[in-house]
């Protein structure tokens, strides 16, 4: 597990994987391919950031900047996924 990353990171992180994992269903329910692309290369690093970030150096500061901004920038109506990480 990433050392770095407190019991609340590690819950809310879960909690946006969950979160963009439905929305990729939604998606593809609506034949929209892109979209659900979007969003799963968007998160596609939670796991790895979860369990071994800490030897990479990578943070959700790191995972926002990278990726979930432009995911929302995108696609504003996704901004529910990550808002989990608004309340750390």
């Amino acid at each position: 597990m990433n050392s770095y990353l407190t019991t609340a990171e590690v819950e809310a992180l879960l909690e946006v994987l969950y979160r963009g994992l439905l929305e990729i269903r939604l998606a593809g329910y609506a034949g929209d391919a892109a979209r659900a692309e979007a969003i799963a290369d968007a998160l596609h690093n939670v796991p790895r950031l979860i369990s071994e970030g800490d030897r990479w150096g990578w943070s959700i500061a790191n995972l926002r900047a990278l990726f979930l901004d432009g995911l929302t920038a995108r696609y504003p109506t996704l901004s529910s996924i990550v808002r989990p990480l608004d309340d750390l």
